[in-house]
């Protein structure tokens, strides 16, 4: 999985942060930003974060993620 960050519309709230603490933090600018380039798709582990980035995507008050499989670039969340 991989989470994207549309810079231009995050304020910061910190919401993913807090919601996927290994995966996503605030940075000194103040805007969200990855902590990885990727996480794995599948498995337990890779269902756990995925599970999570999803949560943080979905919490987001202002729609600035977005989830997307690695494999093929399809959009995972927020769903349509």
């Amino acid at each position: 999985m991989v989470v994207r960050v549309n810079r231009d519309r995050c304020i910061g709230s910190g919401m993913c942060a807090h919601t996927a603490p290994g995966s996503l933090a605030l940075g000194a600018d103040g805007v969200a930003h990855p902590l990885r380039g990727s996480a794995p798709d599948g498995g337990p582990a890779g269902e756990r974060l995925t599970a999570r980035l999803a949560e943080a995507v979905d919490c987001c008050p202002v729609e600035a993620l977005a989830l997307h499989s690695a494999r093929d670039g399809r959009r995972v969340a927020p769903s349509d």
